[in-house]
């Protein structure tokens, strides 16, 4: 196949955009490092605003592994401050969906239109161009080196990207200072719901979320630098720790079922975004463009949304042999104001919750006694809806 665009990671943003480029006839190019996707993968959750641009991408999620998620739970300092269920709000409701799955599917869906390739195992290992050429990249597998020439090229390849690197994005940087460690263990047996459950206090924050493979996933967000003292203890005091800042049900779980707990990773939080997500004959899209911290489960939906205005600007041009740089150049001035928007939010639970300085606990109280009120539930909806839809409205038009 004689390729136009070549796309360097199949991430959620890589695979869909794949799948538009291709389904409208446009010779497209997926290299992927990973020789498959059953791999661990750490935010899973779609938010209303990935699901609709799933859905206005055409995708079919009833071939795709998915719980819907149907209530959320916030405690503080161990006590609960707010409960409800997903579905008093406009659908569709937070699901749980299996990144695996979800890629598979795309890639199958992009294998059905005839101007689709994967070359999974393959590394990207340099990237060169020389004038107004073709891009080259440098490749390495299972087989040995090779080298791919591809008039227009499109990053996807996550927050290491060798895309990034290699175009010398200049790149923004919002100073989130937390780590995030995820693991998985037995699903609570009291909890009849598929949940998120937000533990907050003590300086420290932590998420559990349903899975489609019926465990629980913990998401536990510590201060940068602290892992290294917690990943020496033995598995014992590890769980021991995880336990005391938990709330009571969730903590008498975790001690009951520390057995079922898998290898912890570490995740290094990043927040930042490239400046300049376009340059002649080459755009940066999802995390390669932006990393967004795992607060608000913002990641995926982010890249999804990405990946919609992306077709949008760069198929028309890519069709008629219009000015592609033109049109990539706007995905960024469409993207931007959201994920400024979302990034600044973000970073405001971590500074809250996890400050420890004398006036934080008095703070976080307060925080907990505001948000138990009609008025403050209230505030906490406005702020909620936001990560749930999203900044912008996101449709597929071409």
């Amino acid at each position: 196949m004689d390729q136009r665009v070549t796309i360097v990671g199949a991430g959620p943003a890589g695979a869909l955009l794949a799948w538009l480029l291709s389904s409208r006839g446009i010779d497209t190019l997926l290299v992927e490092r990973q020789s498959d996707f059953d791999r661990e993968f750490r935010g899973e959750i779609l938010m209303p605003s990935g699901l609709r641009a799933l859905e206005t991408a055409g995708v079919d999620l009833g071939l795709v592994d998915v719980v819907a998620i149907e209530q959320f739970r916030g405690f503080m300092n161990k006590r609960k401050f707010i409960e409800f269920v997903f579905e008093d709000f406009e659908p569709p409701v937070p699901s749980a969906v299996s990144q695996p799955s979800l890629l598979e599917h795309l890639v199958s869906m992009a294998e059905g239109t005839g101007h689709f390739e994967l070359r999974r195992g393959t590394t990207v290992r340099r990237i060169e161009r020389s004038g107004d050429g073709p891009w080259i990249l440098h490749c390495r597998n299972a087989e040995g080196e090779s080298k791919i020439e591809t008039p227009y090229l499109i990053g996807s390849d996550g927050r290491g990207a060798v895309t990034r690197r290699e175009l010398g994005a200049k790149v923004k940087s919002r100073g989130v200072d937390v780590d995030v460690v995820w693991f998985r263990m037995a699903y609570p047996e009291a909890w009849t719901r598929p949940v998120v459950h937000f533990l907050g206090g003590h300086g420290q924050l932590m998420i559990g979320t349903a899975t489609p493979s019926g465990l629980l996933q913990i998401g536990w967000i510590l201060i940068k630098g602290t892992y290294g003292d917690l990943k020496s203890r033995s598995i014992d005091e590890w769980v021991a720790e995880m336990r005391d800042h938990a709330d009571p049900e969730l903590a008498a779980h975790v001690e009951a079922h520390a057995s079922t707990v898998t290898r912890p990773f570490l995740l290094n939080s990043v927040s930042d975004r490239v400046l300049g997500w376009a340059r002649p004959g080459a755009l940066l899209i999802g995390d390669a463009a932006h990393t967004m911290s795992p607060v608000g489960g913002q990641g995926v939906n982010i890249a999804l949304r990405d990946a919609i205005v992306a077709a949008n600007e760069i198929v028309p041009a890519l069709r008629s042999g219009g000015d592609v740089d033109a049109a990539a150049a706007r995905i960024e001035e469409i993207r931007a104001p959201e994920i400024d928007r979302i990034q600044r939010m973000q970073a405001v639970p971590p500074k809250v919750m996890m400050g420890r300085t004398p006036l934080h606990e008095p703070l976080r109280a307060g925080v907990a006694r505001l948000l138990s009120t009609r008025a403050g539930q209230g505030l906490a909806a406005i702020n909620g809806r936001i990560f749930l839809n999203g900044v912008t409205d996101v449709e597929l038009t071409v």
